[in-house]
């Protein structure tokens, strides 16, 4: 039997909307790549902080982490919640993952666009960057994103497949979905997202972590360029 290679997944959320009645000022898809036999140890140690900092919620798996009740302002003052994210850093730090984000500030817009037109540029950037990683790691990538139940699931999905297929990139031609309340990898990958948009949107307070999950990546000096010739970012930024 032939040897198959190892698989790398890029767990991935979004935050913010590109909508103008929408009150974001920035749209992010953000989270994180990690080798698929450490998915189960990042399950176990989140399971493992969730209980042990919030005790009184009950069992882990029956409530999330959710960057809309961790990282608003008057949120992020307690105590255990910074102590929360802090364990996720380490966590991620700990299993060697890569954190991901490609925003759009949407003060930089030429013209309004809709998530139907942001979510395929976003996901193309990022499986533009990630590939490059999957290649050094020798790997096949995969990517998880949280699942809405929209059309722009499919849309999203098959722009990804059409790019991956068409540049002969080193990863599944699909997206996977999975609800978050289910998936603690993509739990994490709402609040890198959250946390990544709202800095942009300017809460200061959430700058240190922001720096420190953006800080998660391989020292990529000697990486080589993407297939279009750009070198390699775990922060990418469209416009």
């Amino acid at each position: 039997m032939a040897n198959q290679q190892p698989t790398r997944f890029l767990f991935l959320d979004d935050s913010g909307h590109p909508a103008p009645n929408y009150a974001t000022r920035a749209v992010v898809i953000g989270g994180f790549s990690v080798a698929s036999g450490d998915v189960a140890a990042i399950n176990r140690r989140l399971a493992g902080a969730k209980g042990g900092i919030f005790s009184e919620r009950g069992r882990p798996s029956q409530w999330e982490v959710k960057a809309a009740h961790m990282i608003r302002p008057h949120l992020w003052k307690r105590p255990r919640n910074q102590q929360l994210a802090g364990e996720i850093v380490s966590i991620l730090r700990g299993l060697d993952c890569t954190v991901y984000t490609a925003s759009i500030s949407k003060t930089r817009m030429h013209h309004q666009m809709t998530q139907r037109t942001t979510m395929p540029l976003q996901l193309q950037a990022l499986v533009e960057h990630f590939a490059v990683e999957c290649a050094q790691h020798l790997s096949v990538g995969a990517i998880v994103m949280d699942r809405s139940n929209h059309p722009i699931d499919a849309h999203a999905s098959h722009c990804a497949a059409s790019y991956v297929v068409s540049q002969d990139l080193p990863l599944h031609p699909t997206v996977y979905y999975a609800d978050s309340v289910t998936s603690q990898p993509v739990q994490i990958a709402d609040l890198i997202s959250g946390v990544r948009r709202r800095v942009l949107e300017g809460d200061t307070s959430l700058r240190s972590i922001d720096v420190s999950l953006g800080s998660l990546h391989p020292d990529a000096q000697r990486w080589p360029l993407t297939h279009t010739g750009r070198r390699w970012t775990n922060r990418i930024v469209l416009f």
